[in-house]
């Protein structure tokens, strides 16, 4: 059954690329799996964060996808630019900053209860954007333009996006905001709660775990799906993650609890980016929304149980093979 789709995902017949506004970095992962960083001896990298993974995910099954941000001008930004360009993401929108600002770095380790990740952002590149590269984004042709919550956690990046955001609106380019939510990145909750809010004027499609809402909402989990259904009025849409559980789809056409695919879990990152890369991506080739979940679903199934994150994010053609031979449901 087709569900009927709100009329802003029409962009999606459009030629031009997916934007994913955010950050992208260096991962590195304690070897073997199940190693503590603290008795680490040896690391495997990749690349990480949460616009970079949502941009291979949406390479990887098939769609053209530029990314907006910043990396530095060091071995770190070079390891970054490289491996995006060989999983297809395109750089053209991606600045190299000389001064102070870093790539993100993180150490994660690969464990499937509690796993220690420590992050370094102190003065982070990805937040120092070339408005020249904004103001020349093809908003007009470009199928939807992705924001990462993180994105918006400094001033002056945040009066840039809020622009773009604007900008997108009047072209008719649908915007999708992962919340994304970093307690790290933000200096009090209350800030992100107020920046994140306001940015939801903005915003097409919102994307979040449970927790991510009840933050917006300034409540309880109960208070963050209140939130979620009250922000899927008109024509807009929330997609609210309850981790294994799966994820309920609200919007004024269809209100439905879709379940997951059952594995083994290795670790519990990078799913959230692999759900939202193949949802958008299988929108683009059947536009059936319960079946997109299931889609994004199935990568987030496939990243939780491999080692790395952009890496780990499946093909077109791995994630069919997949979804035909693993349990769906729980």
């Amino acid at each position: 059954m087709k569900h009927i789709l709100p009329a802003w995902l029409d962009s999606l017949s459009r030629d031009g690329s997916f934007i994913v506004v955010g950050r992208a970095g260096m991962d590195l992962y304690p070897t073997p799996a199940g190693t503590k960083i603290s008795s680490a001896t040896t690391f495997s990298s990749d690349v990480g964060g949460s616009a970079g993974n949502i941009a291979v995910a949406l390479a990887r099954s098939g769609q053209k996808v530029e990314l907006l941000s910043s990396l530095s001008s060091d071995a770190i930004g070079d390891f970054v630019a490289e491996n995006l360009k060989n999983f297809g993401v395109g750089l053209t929108y991606v600045d190299r900053t000389t001064g102070l600002q870093r790539t993100s770095l993180a150490i994660a380790e690969a464990l499937a209860d509690a796993p220690e990740v420590v992050i370094y952002r102190n003065n982070a590149s990805d937040l120092i954007l070339n408005s020249s590269y904004i103001t020349n984004l093809p908003l007009a042709v470009s199928k939807a333009i992705i924001f990462t919550g993180t994105a918006l956690s400094s001033k002056q990046a945040n009066q840039q996006l809020r622009q773009l955001a604007q900008d997108a609106n009047a072209h008719q380019c649908p915007v999708i905001l992962d919340i994304d939510y970093r307690e790290m990145a933000w200096p009090s909750q209350n800030q992100a709660r107020e920046v994140l809010s306001e940015f939801c004027d903005y915003v097409d499609l919102l994307v979040g775990n449970d927790e991510e809402f009840a933050m917006l909402s300034g409540g309880s989990i109960s208070d963050g799906k209140s939130y979620a259904l009250k922000f899927a009025a008109d024509d807009r849409v929330a997609l609210y993650k309850a981790g294994s559980a799966g994820c309920d789809i609200f919007s004024r056409h269809i209100s439905e609890h879709i379940s997951t695919y059952k594995v083994t879990p290795l670790k519990p990152f990078g799913a959230g980016d692999a759900f939202l890369g193949n949802v958008m991506g299988h929108l683009v080739y059947e536009q059936n929304w319960v079946e997109a979940i299931k889609a994004g679903a199935a990568a987030a199934a496939m990243v939780v149980s491999r080692q790395g994150c952009a890496s780990a994010m499946p093909d077109k053609q791995s994630l069919i093979k997949f979804q035909s031979e693993t349990k769906f449901g729980l």
